[in-house]
């Protein structure tokens, strides 16, 4: 532990910026590894306050660059108290629970591995979804998932535990890469390491998103080589979820691209209807009601939220079944999957209705209708472009 600064008191402002961090950044329950249990935010910050008071000027100089005092504050907060989190496949069986982490039930040996593998990233803190929220509390459920993706942002490093890989060239068989859930836990980390069956590092990069391979000049061709294990892991990643990789490295929560983002959701599944919608309130950086029992509702509830916001007309771009609650939506996101995004955005240049506003005097005869629309109580309004047709 490092000294108290020269005045014997806390660097001015530090307690509150840890303050804020600990209670709106951190999650509501963390495993406290040294004594392997549970601990809630009140004990977090009384765990960590003595050391949060011992950190000098000389250890904020660390933080200071050319970021503002304030941004100096949040980074060497977040450096002194790190958590990890875990993403990972539910079990079938034998996964500790709330319940028995609370009570200090056998089971807990199941995160060894976990914890341990945090530690060598200097967490004393980890997080994981299956036995750190308390789903018996409604209120602390509605946290967690509206949450989460913050989470798993704020966090020092994200674990992710690929039960059926040996290499890259198995996930295309790996459940990971099919469930809804961790689809935001991919993008949302800004680090993270990713192991194999039997936990064995799946390359020898200490960050999997931003391997050294990759660390190279924009214009070294060379570095766009699959030339490691570190940059097979990113491009494995791009080739099976068409993720780019700016967004794997570097995403940008937002409702915009949206028929891109709603594309990558298509190919997942979840246990539960309602965590379909859930899982994206992240990714598009929206808040909404947490409604177990809502069924097919929850995922038209989500659509009304970004059809309110969005405007890019190639949400409307999908096929197969609609929506029970609306006929200007697919019933889920799989309707996103059926349409190729590609030809679409060929369509949507040539349609390109904004410009067309703009320079009226070339708009193509007998093309009609602009790039409004929104959704009402009365259904969908929009204007649509005619394309009259010779045969």
């Amino acid at each position: 532990m490092t000294s108290p600064s020269t005045n014997g008191t806390a660097i001015e402002g530090i307690i509150d910026v840890f303050s804020s961090y600990v209670f709106s950044s951190m999650p509501t329950h963390l495993i406290y590894i040294p004594e392997m249990r549970l601990v809630d935010r009140n004990e977090v910050f009384n765990i960590y306050k003595p050391a949060v008071e011992a950190i000098t000027a000389d250890d904020l100089k660390k933080f200071s660059g050319s970021w503002s005092r304030e941004e100096s504050l949040h980074k060497v907060v977040r450096d002194k108290v790190k958590f990890a989190t875990l993403s990972h496949r539910w079990l079938h069986a034998g996964e500790p629970t709330f319940q028995d982490m609370s009570k200090n039930l056998p089971g807990y040996h199941k995160l060894t591995k976990f914890c341990e593998k945090a530690r060598e990233y200097d967490c004393e803190l980890a997080w994981s979804d299956t036995c750190c929220i308390n789903k018996g509390s409604s209120a602390e459920l509605d946290e967690a998932i509206q949450a989460m993706f913050k989470w798993y942002r704020t966090a020092a490093i994200c674990i992710v535990y690929l039960a059926c890989s040996s290499s890259v060239w198995d996930f295309a068989q790996e459940p990971w890469f099919t469930r809804g859930w961790t689809l935001p836990e991919l993008l949302a980390p800004e680090k993270m390491k990713f192991y194999g069956r039997n936990w064995e590092p799946l390359s020898d990069d200490p960050d999997d998103k931003h391997p050294k391979v990759l660390a190279a000049p924009p214009d070294d061709e060379k570095s766009l080589l699959i030339t490691s294990s570190q940059s097979n892991i990113l491009t494995a990643i791009t080739r099976l979820t068409e993720i780019e990789l700016h967004d794997l490295t570097g995403f940008s929560p937002g409702i915009f691209r949206v028929h891109q983002r709603l594309r990558w959701a298509s190919r997942r599944t979840t246990t539960r209807i309602e965590d379909m919608a859930y899982s994206l309130i992240g990714i598009f950086d929206v808040s909404m009601p947490i409604v177990y029992g809502d069924g097919q509702r929850s995922w038209f509830r989500l659509m009304e939220i970004i059809l309110q916001q969005c405007k890019s007309w190639d949400i409307f771009a999908w096929a197969g079944e609609r929506s029970p609650y609306s006929r200007a939506i697919p019933r889920s996101p799989k309707g996103y999957d059926a349409f190729d995004v590609h030809s679409f955005i060929e369509l949507s240049k040539t349609l390109d209705m904004g410009k067309m506003e703009r320079r009226a005097e070339e708009t193509p005869p007998g093309l009609r209708g602009d790039h409004a629309f929104a959704m009402t109580r009365h259904g969908l309004q929009m204007k649509i472009p005619l394309i009259y047709v010779v045969f």
